[in-house]
């Protein structure tokens, strides 16, 4: 039997934990291993604690021996976290003192418990002798679709070795052994719901047209109670924090319980959603007079700070209704363009299929000096024959080449091709019951490619236009003239039969990320030389990669294969819009807004090199001189030929006859 000993902490520690030490919270994500008393091992935000622990182990090959070492997060998780999705290092300054060569060292493991979520590996030591001997970057957090931190959830770090020799070990900590992680998010709900004690039977008492705070914590339901004087219109003004997806409150829209105990109308209603904040408008006309209540019911497991007002005022009195929603949904065409440094170059046309008629035309006619003997084998083999070769490869093959590869090509997409599958991917993925966690993958992924799949692409493009590096972006036709409403709604119609809050998040969703799609589209459309005709085509393989944007709303999560990390990230910071607003108009007409505010930082030197575009061409740059040098060479092979002929045809009446030259 393996003998197995668990050490939960060791040594009596005499060090206390300093005041205002915080848990996991974005100021706080490091983490340090830390021991200040006899059982009792802690993770602190600050290095606190023994200098080191450690012990003797009599462990044998036979019978080996097990040590672990539990480390508590203190103090308690009591913020609302988004978890990171990596550690982003790992130290563990763990020793065997009596095998100064690390030759023996065993490895450790790590266990971290994180909310519902446990991850696990291990650390082999270095042998180099320098430094911290444990040291692991970028450990995958498994966390399952659960990337939120509730508070009270428990933390705790194991760490265990095996031995199986007689050893003594050492653990060193105040400092030299930790776990770092960048939390980009973190609030406090208990903070934030200052609106309590409230509930559908003790509704807190207000007036109608002020700000009110408040949150919803899980299924809570705040409600509220006020009167509502005569009026035409009735508004509430929401804005919501911005937060997670995981953790947005979706169905929350305020209900409306009139004086006489019935339930308002549905109201028409206006959605505002950018980088900094969610904005709905609520519009109801003419209800009744009286004592009014409003409640906001949340989901459980969800957390969303709001303040909402209430305007009570009559039509034509300022902007009280959907009426002034311009409803601007095309996309702003150019937003994903450096500044040019000369004019563009206009392209042409690609070859078409009938210009090797001519080439073919020009064959026949070389082709007739073959039935007729020749006076020198070594003429025609010199020069009619490969300016026959020339004509052949220039007129008739390159033409035929060049016209197949400007048509699109087998699994490749048109770009309202790749708008519609776009679509269809975020409908699919912003249903109800899709865990978050997906629509945020596949939202913030490029083009909706994930890692491993490939955007195959066919686009018209009408100018290049030189860049100050001497590249050249190339502009897309019709870009300026897709209608992003149009494209979304047309989508909803097609499909039809979706509910009120799926149709609502997916229009949402969609005027967000197919607006990034085309900026980035338009970004990476650079080439080295001027394309010979208006046809390209695109080939990325995406591989994963960090986002930009905020942790709300996250942008451009994977990129081309081909384009490295850094450079990646240096075009996602240069490119992403100031500010991106999405508006949503549920009234009687559907109307969408979608506006941003470009960003005003692109250059040239953002815009990466790459391999992914491709342009249409045949097998010759140059087929015009090609087919010049062949039709001359062909000339000359039947001028040479027309002229020997003569000469042997005068030679022979000289000395036979006309009869003989004939």
């Amino acid at each position: 039997m393996n003998a197995k000993v668990v050490v939960l902490a060791l040594l009596p520690l005499l060090a206390l934990v300093p005041p205002g030490q915080a848990a996991l919270t974005e100021e706080a994500g490091v983490q340090h291993l830390s021991c200040v008393a006899d059982g009792d091992c802690r993770l602190t935000s600050y290095p606190i604690g023994e200098e080191s622990v450690g012990g003797q182990v009599q462990g044998t090959p036979v019978s080996p021996v097990e040590v672990v070492l539990e480390f508590d997060l203190d103090p308690a998780q009591d913020l609302l976290v988004l978890l990171p999705s990596v550690l982003e290092r790992v130290e563990v300054d763990f020793r065997l003192d009596d095998d100064p060569t690390r030759l023996t060292w065993p490895a450790l493991d790590l266990r971290l418990v994180h909310g519902e979520g446990v991850t696990q590996w291990s650390i082999e030591p270095s042998t180099d002798g320098a430094g911290v001997a444990y040291v692991a970057d970028d450990v995958a957090l498994n966390l399952d679709g659960r990337r939120v931190l509730w508070p009270g959830d428990d933390v705790r770090l194991l760490l265990g070795f095996t031995l199986d020799r007689p050893a003594t070990w050492s653990l060193h900590l105040r400092g030299a052994s930790s776990l770092e992680m960048d939390i980009a998010w973190s609030a406090d709900p208990e903070a934030a719901d200052v609106d309590e004690p409230s509930s559908r039977v003790n509704p807190v008492e207000t007036e109608f047209e002020m700000a009110h705070d408040g949150a919803l914590v899980g299924a809570d339901v705040d409600c509220f109670t006020f009167e509502v004087e005569a009026h035409e219109v009735l508004r509430v003004l929401m804005e919501w924090d911005l937060v997670p997806i995981e953790l947005q409150q979706q169905s929350a829209r305020p209900q409306l319980t009139l004086a006489d105990g019935r339930d308002a109308p549905t109201p028409e209603m206006q959605i505002v959603q950018d980088e900094d904040r969610a904005s709905v408008r609520y519009v109801w006309r003419a209800l009744r007079e009286g004592t009014t209540t409003l409640c906001l019911e949340g989901q459980e497991d969800r957390f969303q700070a709001y303040v909402w007002a209430g305007i009570l005022s009559y039509e034509g009195i300022g902007p009280v209704d959907p009426g002034g929603f311009t409803g601007e949904g095309a996309y702003p065409a150019g937003g994903g363009q450096a500044p040019a440094a000369g004019p563009s170059e206009r392209l042409p046309d690609p070859s078409s299929g009938m210009a090797a008629l001519g080439g073919v035309a020009l064959m026949l006619v070389g082709l007739l000096d073959f039935t007729r003997r020749t006076t020198s084998v070594l003429l025609r083999f010199g020069l009619t024959v490969p300016g026959l070769l020339l004509v052949l490869t220039a007129g008739v093959v390159h033409p035929l080449v060049a016209a197949s590869s400007s048509v699109q090509q087998p699994g490749e997409l048109a770009l309202d091709d790749m708008i519609d599958e776009r679509l269809a991917q975020l409908w699919d993925v912003a249903a109800p019951g899709i865990p978050e966690s997906t629509m945020v993958m596949h939202a913030g992924a490029t083009f909706g490619r994930l890692d491993g799949e490939v955007l195959r692409l066919r686009l018209d493009v009408t100018d290049a236009v030189p860049l100050e590096d001497g590249r050249f972006q190339l502009q897309v036709e019709g870009i300026d003239a897709i209608r992003l409403d149009e494209a979304i709604f047309g989508h909803v119609a097609r499909v039809g039969g979706a509910s009120p809050e799926h149709v609502q998040r997916f229009v949402l969703l969609a005027g967000r990320s197919i607006l990034l799609d085309l900026l980035m589209l338009e970004a990476l459309l650079v080439v080295d030389e001027v394309p010979p005709n208006n046809v390209v085509h695109l080939n990325f393989a995406m591989t994963d990669t960090s986002p930009t944007g905020s942790v709300t709303a996250p942008a451009w999560g994977t990129r081309p294969s081909d384009i490295e990390a850094t450079t990646w990230s240096g075009l996602q910071n240069a490119l992403l819009p100031q500010r991106i607003a999405v508006s949503l108009c549920d009234c009687d007409l559907d109307l969408l807004d979608v506006r941003s505010v470009p960003s005003d930082g692109l250059r040239a030197a953002d815009l990466p090199s790459h391999e992914g575009v491709r342009p249409s061409d045949g097998l010759l740059s140059a087929p015009g001189w090609t087919l010049l040098a062949g039709v001359v060479l062909v000339a000359g092979g039947w001028t040479a030929e027309f002229s020997r002929r003569r000469q042997a045809r005068a030679l022979a009446v000289r000395m036979f006859g006309t009869q003989s030259a004939s």
